[in-house]
């Protein structure tokens, strides 16, 4: 090893021999035993080549302490300096220790070369700065008069030599200084410093292998908290307690262990706090007070004067069962007559071990008669067959476990119920009249523990045998009594009930009991059977209660004013005729019918009259006050009124030809019925010639006709023409119209015409297209699948006539627009439930079906995930993920716009737990659809597993949430709100009910029931057009946080961008929470000289352009704001006016006034040509 050493030296010639020469010389005096070897070989590096570096590495090898040479190996780290000293023994003359190797080594090589060899560097002692810390030292050295480019190393070993750590420095004004990490608190440490000459290999694993160690300097790292302890064992258990003990942590860390800190828990995961506790020097704790047969776990921590240690790991251990504690006292659940029904509970400890059986002991009577054992099971509830009234009961129970049984429970006592008696006696007849009874009973003969206090008589009459229901017609404590208002020889069936201070008894067996017979009740008012002038012939029919006797004879009497009934017929008959009458005359009369017990009463009285003869005609027509469509006639009064008044009179008229001729149409029927002699004639033809006549008519009938007067109307406007046909197929959104001319013109030529048109899909009224004098025309700017109406009128100088019959044209449809409001309702870890509104532009053909297009958050292709009819669905998902989901609708020409994504986050998939019951999840918000003004549908989902529950809706008027009640309570999850009030703001909540209770309200939805007209305005054709809200429309989420259920402020700083001829363009700021998503705005424009303001846009954009308005005309604006909660208060009005283009007329006046120019100027004298 020594020659491996010496063969690090640099590579020359000269070095070579010389380190042959050193290591024969140390060879030399090894083997004498010197210790000089140390010197010498330090004398050797004397020559070095200053140019060696000295290398550092940051990882050094452990410092091994010094072995004895032997004869195979030989040290290659020599003693410390002043321990070669101390062992090379004194010379008598001579140069010192150190200077003798050096002669030694020069010896033969010239003084010159000895001379420049330098001195041997010298391992300095290594000390240490400041109090060493727990885990870090920092330390130093004196380099004293080493050469330059001297390794050095300061190397640090545990006593225990477990540990070593090395660190190199470079010198620095002649000290080193450097910090050592990686101590262990507490322990004994051992350092020195390793050098290296410059003339040897500087590698810090050379430096510690080759070269000098300075003397070793002992400290102490400082102190830290102690390590964790090992997990406490169990030494003991018993029902109530456990013995823990544990051993001291390996190490303290510098400093002894004062304390030790163990806790007890039942259960640490849930956060609570230990049920035990011990802070004390002992290495053991007894924990007590524990629950028996239940599982613990323990933990253990040691401190010392710096702290205390990490704790251990958990120890868990379980107490022993044992029987199970007292019960509570049972309960009297229910009672009845003759039974008893007691409930219990577990006991609140149950030792330990779980409960298999209970027994309940019964003592009947006194105190000590004894219990006797009634139930054995598991059941926590029994019921007492059996139990005697006024009797006391004492009831008491215990638990059974595997270990044992416990202690009965304080006794309950209970006294048997009270009950009502029993049946009386039958009802039977006293006394029996034809219209009353008395009836009679026996009392109760089972009293049930109180006698009866009074008897309720109930009866029912039996019509055909067939029963009602029982009227109560008694009610006393006597046992008899009478019933009147009873129907002579009829069958009623009685009951008695009597009733004690424990209420009614059971009914008694019915009894049926019949009344005496009397006369027949009055028969039907008689009839007219035939009659005329001079007759009448009565008929009549039995009586319908002939009270147990049937009628053998009848009396027909005439009755009227102060004189007695006059009989005119009797006998068995049911007819009697009357001759020799007076014609329009007035006869009284009424029947009466007898029995074996003798005459009735007679029926009502009936007025009959003998036959009329119609009136004579009228006289004197005239007419007058004649106009277009109506003329006036009068008349005189018939002559002759037929025997009777003259109830009103027929006017009829028939048109003429011209010749004065009738025109071949029959009389028509104007009026009916005129009960004065005057009657204005309506709806006659304009200009056409009449004739007219009268009959007056009475109750006989119509009289003949008077004299006819003839008069013809004024002319009018033209009749209707028919309706306008279409010239070929529609081509997208425009059409050719053409229609003729009306059959009559009434009296004057047709001047104009007028073409109407009206969107039938927005259910408003027609509006003009064209006026002029043409007879067709070509129509644009349709919406696209429309049905439209269009009907034309003519006109003359007489006015406008009627419009024609309508034609109903519907134009080319197109795709549907993209759906609105996709929202995710209920979201789940693996599925998501969504519902969306209907497109606004359906492209005229209603959508048929949707589809779902999902994309995962990493951007990938969407895909379709459902695909149905209706605007709701229910899609899987995967759990963490975030689902960007949007919508397409379909219609009869294909596939629409997509709708704008809808980003969900997916929560993760939850971990499963034991089923507890619970009261059921908060549902979602429930949607409402506005049915109309007064009327509103509210549905709600199931909510997941809320299956077989029960839900309770709550209706607030106004959004107050303080006043909401109860509208809804059963199993549907659709319910109709009725009777609403219109315009107003209401809001509606939800929970789902089950036998855990109620759970959480939903989220609430507002809604209001505002029905009203607006302005659309269509983009695609640049129209504008009047349409009603569908009701439908109004559906409405919940609010997803509370801070932001609330409508949004009102919009700002209304202005006018540009003003046209037909148009105005104006923009708005939003409000506050303007920003916010969800918020779209409602434009509403009312015209100079409009009664009310109508909404012509709605959408989200901060502008709008409003197109088709008259030139020269002032609008009044105003702008709301909408979202999910409510409209905000609309902006402060503002006024525009469109620009002027001076109108029709004026534009000819300026076009007449330029060509008369042009005339004048070329000498044309335009006046004297027109006339």
């Amino acid at each position: 090893m020594k020659r491996g050493f010496l063969n690090a030296a640099p590579k020359s010639s000269k070095k070579d021999s010389y380190a042959e020469d050193v290591i024969a010389s140390a060879d030399a005096k090894i083997s004498n035993g010197s210790h000089e070897v140390g010197e010498s070989l330090l004398n050797s590096h004397g020559k070095e080549e200053e140019s060696l570096d000295c290398a550092t590495s940051p990882s050094l090898p452990p410092l091994t302490p010094p072995q004895a040479p032997s004869a195979q190996t030989r040290p290659i780290v020599p003693e410390p300096v002043e321990a070669q000293r101390e062992a090379v023994p004194p010379h008598d003359a001579g140069p010192s220790s150190q200077e003798q190797p050096k002669e030694e080594v020069n010896e033969g090589r010239g003084e010159s070369e000895a001379s420049q060899t330098p001195p041997p560097p010298i391992a300095p002692t290594a000390e240490v700065v400041g109090d060493p810390g727990a885990q870090s030292v920092r330390v130093k050295c004196d380099c004293g008069d080493n050469p330059e480019g001297t390794s050095y190393v300061f190397l640090v070993e545990s006593d225990d030599q477990n540990q070593h750590l090395s660190k190199s420095s470079l010198p620095s004004n002649g000290a080193c200084e450097a910090c050592i990490d990686g101590l262990l608190p507490g322990r004994h440490y051992k350092l020195c410093v390793a050098i290296s000459s410059p003339s040897f290999p500087s590698s810090p694993e050379d430096v510690v292998g080759t070269a000098f160690q300075g003397p070793k300097t002992s400290f102490v790292a400082g102190p830290a908290p102690p390590e964790t302890p090992a997990a406490p064992t169990v030494g003991g258990k018993s029902k109530t307690s456990v013995k823990l003990r544990w051993s001291p942590p390996a190490h303290s860390c510098g400093s002894a262990v004062t304390s030790y800190t163990c806790e007890v828990f039942r259960n640490p995961l849930d956060g609570g706090v230990p049920v035990a506790t011990y802070d004390g020097p002992d290495a053991r704790f007894e924990a007590k007070g524990l629950r028996a047969g239940t599982p613990y776990m323990a933990r253990v921590a040691a401190t010392n004067a710096l702290g205390t240690s990490p704790y251990s790991e958990w120890v868990m251990v379980s107490t022993s069962a044992t029987v199970p504690g007292i019960p509570e006292e049972p309960l009297c659940a229910q009672i009845g007559l003759g039974w008893i029904g007691v409930a219990w509970g577990p006991p609140s400890e149950d030792g330990g071990s779980s409960i298999t059986a209970y027994t309940l002991e019964v003592e009947e009577g006194p105190e000590g008669s004894g219990y006797i054992a009634k139930y054995s099971g598991p059941n926590t509830v029994f019921v007492l067959q059996g139990a005697a009234p006024t009797v006391p009961y004492r009831f008491r129970v215990k638990a059974s476990s595997a270990v044992g049984g416990s202690q009965f429970s304080s006794p309950l006592e209970v006294v048997g119920a009270c009950g009502p008696t029993g049946p009386p006696g039958i009802c039977v007849v006293e006394r029996q009249y034809s219209h009353a009874l008395t009836v009679a009973w026996t009392p109760p003969e089972v009293l049930n523990g109180a006698p009866p206090l009074m008897y309720q008589v109930g009866m029912r009459p039996l019509v055909e045998g067939v029963a009602t229901n029982f009227v109560v017609v008694h009610t006393g404590d006597a046992c008899r009594c009478d019933v009147g208002g009873l129907q002579p020889a009829c069958l009623y069936e009685f009951v008695v009930v009597a009733v004690s201070a424990h209420g009614p008894s059971p009914p008694s067996s019915p009894s049926v009991l019949e009344t005496a017979c009397a006369p027949p009740d009055g028969p039907d008012p008689p009839f007219l059977v035939s009659g005329g002038p001079n007759f009448l012939h009565i008929g009549w029919r039995p009586p319908a209660i002939t009270n147990g006797s049937p009628p053998v004879c009848f009396r027909l009497e005439a009755v009227g004013g102060d004189y007695e009934p006059v009989v005119v017929f009797e006998g068995p008959s049911f007819e009697a005729p009357l001759q020799n009458l007076q014609p329009g005359k007035a006869l009284w009369l009424r029947v009466s019918a007898a029995n074996a017990l003798g005459y009735g009463p007679p029926s009502p009285t009936v007025c009959f009259t003998t036959g009329l003869l119609p009136p004579g005609p009228p006289s004197g027509v005239c007419a007058d006050k004649i106009t277009k469509t109506s003329a006036r006639l009068q008349w005189e009064a018939s002559q002759h009124d037929g025997g009777g008044v003259v109830t009103g009179y027929r006017v009829q008229c028939a048109r003429l030809a011209g010749s004065g001729e009738e025109a071949g149409a029959p009389w028509s029927l104007m009026v009916e019925g005129v009960e004065t002699r005057v009657c204005t004639v309506e709806k006659l033809m304009a200009g056409t010639q009449y004739t007219a006549r009268v009959q007056a008519i009475n109750t006989e009938g119509v009289g003949l006709p008077s004299p006819s007067v003839t008069f013809s109307t004024e002319a009018g406007p033209p009749g209707a023409p028919d309706a306008p046909t279409l010239v070929g197929d529609p081509a997208g959104c425009e059409l050719s119209l053409c229609w003729a001319a009306p059959e009559r013109c009434n009296g004057a030529d047709v001047s104009e015409y007028c073409l109407q048109v009206q969107d039938l899909s927005q259910g408003g009224g027609f509006s003009a297209l064209y006026t002029g004098c043409l007879t067709s025309f070509d129509v644009s700017s349709l919406r696209p699948g429309t049905p439209y109406a269009f009907r034309v009128r003519a006109a003359n100088s007489a006015g406008s006539g009627p419009f024609s019959p309508s034609l109903n044209v519907t134009t080319t449809a197109v795709a549907p627009g993209p759906p609105l409001a996709v929202t995710p309702i209920a979201v789940t870890h693996n599925t998501l439930k969504l519902k969306w509104s209907p497109p606004a532009f359906t492209g005229g053909s209603a959508p048929h079906a949707y589809s779902v297009m999902v994309s995962d958050e990493g951007g990938t292709e969407a895909k379709e995930a459902w695909s149905g009819p209706t605007t709701s669905c229910k899609i899987k998902v995967f759990p963490d993920t975030v689902a960007h989901v949007s919508v397409v609708a379909f219609n009869a020409i294909g596939p629409g716009t997509s709708s704008s994504i809808c980003s969900v986050t997916i929560p993760p998939a939850p971990v499963k737990q034991a089923p507890v019951m619970q009261p059921p999840k908060t549902l979602a918000a429930p949607n409402v659809s506005v049915k109309g003004p007064h009327s509103a549908v509210v549905s709600w989902g199931m909510g997941g597993k809320n299956k077989g529950c029960e839900y309770e809706l709550e209706l607030s008027v106004g959004g107050a949430e303080q006043d909401f009640a109860s509208c809804y309570s059963g199993s549907q999850c659709i319910h109709s709100l009725q009777n609403l009030q219109p315009n107003e703001t209401y809001s509606v909540r939800v929970a789902a009910l089950n036998d855990a209770g109620r759970g959480h309200w939903s989220a609430v939805a507002d809604f209001f029931t505002k029905g009203i007209h607006e302005i659309v305005d269509d983009r695609e054709t640049s129209s504008l057009f009047v349409k009603r809200l569908d009701p439908e429309s109004y559906v409405c989420q919940a609010s997803p946080g509370k801070n932001q259920n609330k409508p949004p402020g009102a919009p700002e700083r209304l202005e006018l961008e540009k003003a046209g001829k037909s148009l105005l363009k104006f923009r708005w700021k939003e409000g506050p929470d303007g920003e916010a998503s969800g918020v779209s705005y409602r434009v509403e424009v009312c015209a100079e000289g409009a009664d009310e303001f109508a909404a012509c846009y709605t959408g989200k954009t901060l502008e709008y352009c409003a197109k088709k308005l008259k030139p020269n005309r002032r609008y009044t604006v105003r702008v709301q704001a909408l979202n999910k909660w409510g409209a905000s208060p609309y902006c402060m009005e503002k006024t525009f006016k469109t620009a002027g283009d001076g109108g029709v007329v004026q534009g000819i006046v300026v076009v007449l006034i330029a060509v008369l120019l042009t005339f004048s100027f070329l000498g044309f004298d335009f006046f004297a040509f027109l006339r």
